[in-house]
């Protein structure tokens, strides 16, 4: 499940009674090997809750910036608290937090911001291997809507998802 658009971020202000159990419910009785949820990491919002009442798996998104290490810090953050919560209440914690995957990195130069990045997420025992490189094709297509998987230059991002999810997905 994925954003239909960037402006559905404006339901993070929809209060409704138990909206945070919808894609859950949604979801009940789908037969599907895999749903994956894509969700903005906005700390303790209505669509992470959402997202985080409906997974079984976390799998954090960062890039190799200060920005990256906040953003997985701020969700690692919501995660266990979200966790306490279910432990409160005395339901089910069955929460996982697969690692996490660094995209968008510049290999060829990298500077020393990036790898002392690289370095901290390193240090979480939740770093997921192999980095996801940095491909102009990946901002391009999605101007026109199309997929970076069917072009050449798409084919090492593509290699290094597909290694990604073979190690997370159980």
């Amino acid at each position: 499940m994925i954003p239909s658009a960037r402006n559905v971020s404006n339901r993070e202000a929809d209060r409704a009674d138990h909206a945070e159990l919808r894609p859950k419910i949604s979801l009940t009785g789908l037969s599907a090997d895999v749903v994956v949820i894509d969700c903005p990491n906005r700390q303790g919002g209505p669509l992470t809750l959402s997202a985080l009442n409906a997974a079984d798996t976390v799998v954090y998104a960062a890039t190799a910036t200060s920005d990256g290490i906040d953003g997985v810090e701020g969700a690692r953050r919501t995660v266990a608290q979200f966790r306490r919560h279910r432990q409160q209440l005395g339901a089910p914690d069955t929460l996982t937090e697969a690692g996490i995957v660094v995209g968008g990195v510049k290999k060829t130069i990298m500077s020393r911001a990036a790898v002392a990045s690289l370095e901290e997420l390193r240090a979480t025992g939740l770093f997921l291997e192999p980095l996801i490189p940095d491909r102009a094709i990946v901002q391009e297509v999605r101007i026109s809507g199309e997929w970076y998987g069917q072009y050449r230059n798409g084919a090492r991002v593509l290699d290094a998802y597909t290694a990604i999810a073979k190690k997370v997905l159980r």
